[in-house]
C-alpha cells in the first residue's frame, strides 16, 4: 500500500462573502440616492463621501483578492524540483516531465496536435529534450511526435520493442522513425530494469515484460518516476493482460500519482493493478465528447473506491503536479 502523505492540491476559491457584497451594494445605494437627493449641494459633503468611498473600495479589494487565482504553471515551474505536466492534447496522451533541469517528453498525442504540444514546450521554455518515450505507435500517442522532433533537438529515443509481424506500416509511425533519423539518432529500445537517472529523479522502464501480446497496447512503455519519496507511474494504453504480466514480474508498481491506463477505458485499471499500485491521485488524458466514452464508469467506480483524487484533462484542461520530493501539489488550468 502507497504510504500516505501531506499534499496540497489546486487552490480553490474561497466562498463568496455575501456580508461584504451587501454592504457593498448598501453604500453604492447611499452614495446614488445622495447624489439624486443633494445635487449641487453635495459637494459640502464630500469629506465623508470620501470616507464611504475609501470603506467601498477596501470592500471592493477585499472581494476581489478572495478569487484571484495564480496563472497557470507560474507556480510549479521552478527548479530543483520535478514537474510533470500531463498536456491537454484531446483524446490523446502527451506528458512532459521537467526534473532537475532535464526535460523528458513522454508522447505527443494525435498527428494534428504536434503543433500544439510545441506550443506548450515554447510555453514552458524547452528548447532541448533530454530523453523522448514514444510509449507505443498508436496514432493518438505518437502522431505529434514528428513534428516536435522537427523542431527540437533531441538527445535519446525510447521506443518499444515489437515483433516485425506486428510492426506497423502506416504513415503516422514511418513519420516518427523519418524524424528519428534526421536527427541522427539510433533507437534505444524499452528493456524492463532499465534505469535513466536526471538530477534526483529515477526513471525506471517496468515494461512491457513481454512481446507476446496480440494487441498494440499491451507493448506500451511503462515507466515509473521517482523523486525523493514521491513516485509516479505512467502507462500508456496497457490493458488488463499486460497489467497481470507486470504484477507477476515483481516489478515495484506502488506510486502517488497514477497515469489512468488507454484513457480510462474499461480494459485496463484493473482492480488487481489499481490495488498494486495504490495511488493517491490518478490523471486521465482523454478528449471531452469523445466518441469512446471514455473513461468509462467501472474504471471512475474504482478509483473513487480507493478514495483516489482524480484528474481529468477533459474537465481540467492541462494538469500539472509538482513535488519537492516529499509532498505534492496540484495545478490545473480550469
Amino acid at each position: 500500500m502507497a504510504k500516505r502523505r501531506n499534499y496540497s492540491r489546486k487552490r480553490r476559491k474561497k466562498p463568496l462573502n455575501w456580508g461584504l457584497i451587501i454592504s457593498a451594494a448598501i453604500l453604492a445605494s447611499a452614495a446614488f440616492l445622495a447624489y439624486l437627493t443633494l445635487g449641487s449641494d453635495l459637494r459640502q459633503y464630500l469629506p465623508k463621501l470620501d470616507q464611504v468611498t475609501a470603506v467601498f473600495q477596501e470592500i471592493w479589494k477585499e472581494l476581489t483578492s478572495q478569487h484571484q487565482q495564480p496563472a497557470f504553471s507560474d507556480s510549479l515551474s521552478g527548479e530543483p524540483g520535478l514537474t510533470v505536466h500531463y498536456i491537454d492534447v484531446g483524446q490523446g496522451d502527451s506528458m512532459l516531465l521537467r526534473c532537475d533541469g532535464y526535460d523528458i517528453l513522454i508522447d505527443a498525442g494525435e498527428n494534428d496536435q504536434g503543433a500544439a504540444v510545441n506550443a506548450y514546450l515554447d510555453k514552458m521554455g524547452v528548447e532541448d529534450l533530454d530523453l523522448v518515450i514514444g510509449t507505443h505507435p498508436h496514432s493518438d500517442h505518437i502522431g505529434g511526435l514528428d513534428t516536435v522532433l522537427s523542431e527540437h533537438t533531441v538527445k535519446q529515443v525510447i521506443l518499444p520493442v515489437i515483433p516485425d509481424s506486428q510492426t506497423p506500416t502506416t504513415r503516422t509511425y514511418e513519420d516518427v522513425l523519418d524524424a528519428i533519423d534526421a536527427q541522427g539518432l539510433s533507437i534505444t529500445d524499452a528493456n524492463p530494469g532499465d534505469v535513466y537517472t536526471f538530477g534526483e529523479g529515477k526513471l525506471e522502464i517496468l515494461g512491457p515484460v513481454t512481446d507476446s501480446y496480440d494487441n498494440l497496447n499491451d507493448f506500451s512503455i511503462v515507466c515509473r518516476l521517482d523523486y525523493g519519496e514521491i513516485s509516479f507511474l505512467f502507462t500508456g494504453d496497457m490493458e488488463s493482460d499486460a497489467e497481470a504480466d507486470l504484477i507477476d514480474s515483481g516489478a515495484s508498481l506502488d506510486a502517488d500519482i497514477l497515469k489512468v491506463g488507454h484513457h480510462g477505458s474499461s480494459t485496463s485499471t484493473s482492480q488487481s493493478f489499481l490495488d498494486a499500485v495504490s495511488p493517491e491521485g490518478a490523471v486521465i488524458e482523454v478528449g471531452e465528447g469523445n466518441s469512446y466514452n471514455h473513461p468509462h464508469k467501472e474504471v471512475m467506480d474504482r478509483l473513487a473506491a480507493e478514495s483516489c483524487t482524480v484528474y481529468r484533462t477533459d474537465l481540467n484542461g492541462s494538469v500539472v503536479i509538482g513535488t519537492d520530493g516529499q509532498n505534492w501539489a496540484v495545478q490545473t488550468e480550469k
